[in-house]
C-alpha cells in the first residue's frame, strides 16, 4: 500500500504553523505503482488553493528507489486546517491523501483514496496543472471559491466532449456566458483572472468598459469604440491557422454595466447582443448584484443566455482568505516577517475574524491596514534603530512590535469607532438611539448570514435628515456611511455631497448626464443631497429638476443599490416635497429631525473644539463665552447656524483675539501663554466679530411657501 509521511520544517525556530517554512513529503510507492513512471504531486487546501506542484520531468521530485520526496515551501504561511495531496502517474492513476494540521503543527494523514477518471482530482492534478500559470493565480484569489468550482466543472465538460468525439458523437454545446456578481466588497480583478484562465482553456479574451461605448464628443460616430471592439472578432487567420482545429473563441468581459440600464444603453445592448448570439463568442458581464438583477429585468432575453449555474458570486473572505491576502499585500509593500511576527499577525487576524471584527474585510481594508498601520510603524521603528547606531535593523523583517493590533479589537473596530463618534456628538439623543437600533438590526442579519442562517433582510435604508444648518446632519450622514460600510452594505462608505447647482443643467439632457455622473461617483457611497426640496418645482414642466428626481427614483427603487441616498433640508420644505411628489413617498423609510442646539449644548461644542487644540478657558472667560452663546441663542432667527455659529465664533473671533493679545505684549515663549484664553479675548471677539450675523440663507424652490 502506498504510504505518505509529511513533516514541517520551519525556516527558523520551532514555530511550525503560522509561519513560513518547508513541508517535506515522502511517498512510499505501493503495489501497482512503478518507480520509473513519471509522477506529478500537487498540494491543495480545502478551498482548492494550489499550494504546490512538482513533477519528475523537471526534477522537482527526488527519487530514492521506491520513494518519492518533494519539498513545498509555504504559500505565505502554513495555517491549521485541512489539506490534500494528489499523486498522479503517467497512466492517469490518481491517489488522494487527506491530512489535517493542528495549531501545534501536528499532522494526521488519512488512508489514500483512489480517484477515478474525470473526477475533481483528475482535473486538479491533470488538465489544470497543464495550464498552471493562470490556474495558480485563480486558485489563490481570495473569495473565489465559486470561480474555481466553475472552472473545474467547465474542464470536465471539455473532457466529456473529447470522449464523445473519440466515439464519433457530436459535441454537447454548453453555455459559457457568465454573470460575475462581485457584490459590495468584491474586485473585478477576480474576473480578469478568471478570463485569463478561460482564455488559456478556451480562447482569446477582450475586456471592455461599457461606459466608454458612447462618446458624445465623437460627432462622426459616438459608438466608435463599441464597433471597434467587435471588428475582426473572428478573422480569416483565426479560422485557417494551423494552430487551431476549429474557430478560436472570443471571450468578452464587460464592466460598467450600469450604463446599459440608461437611455443609450438600449442601443449599446442591441449591438452587443447581435455579436454575443454568435456561437464562437462568449460574454461575461461583471457588476454588483443589483446591477445584474436590473439588467436581467430590463433585458429578459438575456436570461436564456445566462443559465442559473453561470452566475458566480465573489464570496466574503474566509479566515484563510483574510490571512493569505494580508501577507500578499505586505509582500507587495516589500515587507517580510520574522517567525514571531508572522505568528502574531496570523493569530491577530484569526481572532479578529472569529470575533466578527474583520468579518466584512476585503482587499481594500487589508491594503489600508498595511499602508496606514503596518508600514509606517515598521518604518518608524527601523528609523529609530538606525538612529541608535543599529543600521543592521534595516535588513531585518517585520517584528512583533511593528504590528499594531488595536484596530482588530472588537471595541476598536471600524463599526464600534463610528458608533462611539456618534454617541460622542452633543445632543441628538433620540436620533442616536434610532441609528444604533437600526445598526444593531443590520449587524444581526449580517452575523446570521455568517453563521449560515437564513436572513431575508430586504430593508431599504434611504434617509431624510431635516433641521436647520449646523445641527449635525452632514456629520451624521458621514457616520452612517462608515457604519454601513463596516456592516458590508456599502462598498466604500464615503459621502458625496451635491446640491441643485451641481445637478441641474442649463440645456436639455444636461441634468440627466449630470445625474449619471453623480450616481457613478456615489456608487458604494452615501449620496447626500443638500436642500433636496429645491430639485422639484410643483407644476413647472420646464424645470429640469424633475429629470433629476426621475433618475433618483430608479436608484431608490432598487433592493440593493450599493448606495445610501440622504435628502437633507429644512423640515417644512422637505415635508412639502414629499407631499407633492408621490413617487418619493415610501422610498425613504427613515426620517430624523435635528432640533436646534440649546445654549448649554453649544457651550459643550465650543469647549470641545477648544480642548481638541489644548486651549484653556479661564473661569471669567468661560462665563463670558456662555453669556455670549445665550445671547445669540435668544436672538436667533430661523437662519441661525447653530454649531457653525459656534465654530465661526471660536475660530474667527476668539482665537484671532488671543493671537492679537499675545503678539502685542511682551511674553515668555511658554505653552501656557499660547493656551490660556482670557475674558478679554472673548469680549474682543464679541465686539469685533459680530457672530450673531452668521446665518445661512434659506433657498426656496419655486412653488414652496417660506
Amino acid at each position: 500500500m502506498t504510504k505518505i509521511t509529511i513533516t514541517l520544517q520551519p525556516l527558523r525556530g520551532n514555530q511550525f504553523v503560522f509561519s513560513s517554512g518547508d513541508m517535506l513529503i515522502a511517498i512510499s510507492l505501493g503495489k501497482g505503482l512503478k518507480a520509473t513512471d513519471s509522477y506529478t504531486v500537487t498540494l491543495y487546501d480545502e478551498q482548492l488553493t494550489l499550494l504546490g506542484e512538482a513533477r519528475t520531468e523537471n526534477n522537482a521530485i527526488e527519487r530514492n528507489r521506491r520513494t518519492l520526496k518533494v519539498t513545498f515551501s509555504g504559500y505565505n504561511v502554513w495555517l491549521p486546517g485541512n489539506y490534500f495531496i494528489l499523486l498522479r502517474n503517467s497512466t492517469g492513476n490518481i491517489l488522494r491523501f487527506n491530512f489535517q494540521m493542528d495549531e501545534d503543527g501536528r499532522i494526521a494523514v488519512e488512508k489514500p483514496v483512489s480517484c477515478p477518471r474525470m473526477s475533481d482530482e483528475d482535473v486538479l492534478s491533470g488538465y489544470l496543472c497543464n495550464h498552471i500559470r493562470y490556474w495558480t493565480l485563480l486558485s489563490r484569489k481570495p473569495g473565489a471559491r465559486q470561480f474555481k468550482r466553475w472552472v473545474v466543472n467547465r474542464v470536465k465538460r471539455n473532457l466529456l466532449n473529447e470522449v464523445r468525439q473519440a466515439h464519433s458523437l457530436k459535441k454537447l454545446e454548453f453555455c459559457n456566458n457568465l454573470l460575475i456578481d462581485w457584490n459590495a466588497s468584491g474586485s473585478s480583478g477576480h474576473t480578469v483572472t478568471l478570463m485569463c484562465a478561460l482564455a488559456e482553456v478556451e480562447g482569446h479574451f477582450r475586456t471592455a468598459n461599457c461606459e466608454s461605448f458612447y462618446d458624445t464628443t465623437n460627432s462622426r460616430d459616438p459608438y466608435e469604440e463599441l464597433n471597434e471592439l467587435f471588428d475582426g472578432a473572428v478573422s480569416h487567420d483565426d479560422i485557417f491557422s494551423p494552430e487551431f482545429s476549429e474557430v478560436k473563441r472570443r471571450i468578452y468581459k464587460f464592466s460598467g454595466i450600469s450604463v446599459l440600464l440608461e437611455t443609450n444603453g438600449r442601443v449599446i445592448m442591441k449591438k452587443v447582443l447581435a455579436h454575443l448570439r454568435k456561437p464562437e463568442n462568449t460574454a461575461v458581464f461583471s457588476g454588483t448584484s443589483q446591477e445584474i438583477d436590473t439588467l436581467l429585468e430590463q433585458y429578459p432575453s438575456l436570461r436564456c443566455m445566462f443559465p442559473a449555474g453561470n452566475r458566480l458570486v465573489l464570496e466574503p473572505y474566509t479566515k484563510q482568505d483574510l490571512i493569505y491576502s494580508f501577507f500578499q499585500s505586505a509582500a507587495q509593500a516589500n515587507l517580510s516577517f520574522s517567525p514571531e511576527a508572522s505568528e502574531k499577525a496570523c493569530r491577530m487576524l484569526s481572532d479578529a475574524y472569529d470575533n466578527g471584527v474583520a468579518g466584512n474585510w476585503g482587499a481594500d481594508e487589508i491594503s489600508r491596514y498595511v499602508e496606514e498601520h503596518l508600514k509606517p510603524l515598521h518604518a518608524r521603528n527601523a528609523i529609530c534603530a538606525i538612529g541608535g547606531g543599529q543600521e543592521e535593523r534595516l535588513s531585518v523583517e517585520v517584528r512583533p512590535e511593528d504590528i499594531d493590533d488595536s484596530c482588530f479589537r472588537r471595541q476598536d473596530s471600524p463599526y464600534s469607532r463610528a458608533i462611539e463618534e456618534l454617541q460622542a456628538m452633543v445632543g441628538l439623543g433620540e436620533i442616536k438611539q434610532s441609528i444604533v437600533t437600526l445598526s444593531n438590526r443590520t449587524r444581526f442579519f449580517v452575523e446570521r448570514r455568517q453563521l449560515g442562517l437564513s436572513s431575508t433582510d430586504h430593508a431599504v435604508y434611504h434617509t431624510i435628515l431635516t433641521g436647520n444648518p449646523g445641527t449635525g446632519k452632514t456629520t451624521v450622514a458621514r457616520l452612517l456611511g462608515r457604519i454601513y460600510h463596516s456592516l458590508g452594505l456599502l462598498s466604500k462608505g464615503e459621502v458625496v455631497c451635491v446640491d441643485r447647482k451641481r445637478i441641474i443643467g442649463r440645456y436639455i439632457g444636461d441634468t440627466e448626464e449630470n445625474m449619471r455622473m453623480i450616481l457613478r461617483e456615489a456608487r458604494g457611497n452615501v449620496l447626500f443631497i443638500d436642500e433636496a426640496y429645491t430639485l422639484y418645482t410643483a407644476g413647472d414642466e420646464k424645470d429640469f429638476g424633475r429629470h433629476a428626481v426621475e433618475c433618483l427614483l430608479d436608484v431608490l427603487s432598487m433592493k440593493n443599490p450599493d448606495m445610501l441616498v440622504v435628502f437633507a433640508g429644512y423640515q417644512k420644505e422637505m415635508d412639502a416635497l414629499m407631499s407633492v411628489n408621490q413617487g418619493l413617498v415610501g422610498r425613504f423609510p427613515y426620517k430624523f429631525n435635528f432640533p436646534d442646539y440649546t445654549a448649554d449644548e453649544l457651550m459643550q461644542i465650543a469647549e470641545g473644539m477648544l480642548a481638541a487644540d489644548k486651549y484653556e478657558l479661564t473661569q471669567e472667560a468661560r462665563a463670558l463665552l456662555l453669556e455670549s452663546i445665550c445671547k445669540a441663542v435668544g436672538a436667533q432667527s430661523e437662519r441661525f447656524a447653530n454649531a457653525r455659529w459656534v465654530e465661526q465664533f471660536v475660530c474667527n473671533g476668539i482665537i484671532p483675539a488671543l493671537a492679537d493679545r499675545v503678539s502685542s505684549t511682551p511674553h515668555v515663549l511658554e505653552p501656557s501663554v499660547y493656551q490660556r484664553i482670557e475674558a478679554s479675548d472673548v469680549q474682543n471677539a464679541s465686539g469685533r466679530f459680530n457672530a450673531c450675523s452668521i446665518e445661512l440663507r434659506r433657498h426656496h424652490a419655486i412653488g414652496f411657501c417660506a
